[in-house]
């Protein structure tokens, strides 16, 4: 029987046990983060979110970083309320 990676059932059958501080979680770092990415994905798809990549010039982004440090909220929550506002919604 082999064992993948990502399996998550039998984890603990063919580990070796090892001297020291137990590890919090079996994987490794990345596939933690591929867990976590999927993770958000799915939570942000059923919270009606869409993913969109935008290249912007690093002179926007330091005004955008400057307005939402100034209002409080995040760099996207800036750029959602700019669009909001420009599209009349």
């Amino acid at each position: 029987m082999s064992v993948q990676p990502e399996d998550r059932t039998t984890i603990d059958m063919f580990s070796t046990t090892r001297p020291g501080r137990p590890r919090s979680n079996p994987y490794d770092r990345t596939q933690q983060c591929r867990h976590n990415k999927r993770s958000q994905r799915l939570r942000d798809k059923h919270a009606g979110l869409h993913r969109l990549e935008v290249k912007l010039p690093g002179d926007v982004v330091a005004a955008l970083d400057e307005a939402a440090e100034d209002l409080g909220i995040s760099r996207a929550e800036v750029i959602n309320q700019a669009l909001a506002q420009w599209l009349h919604i």
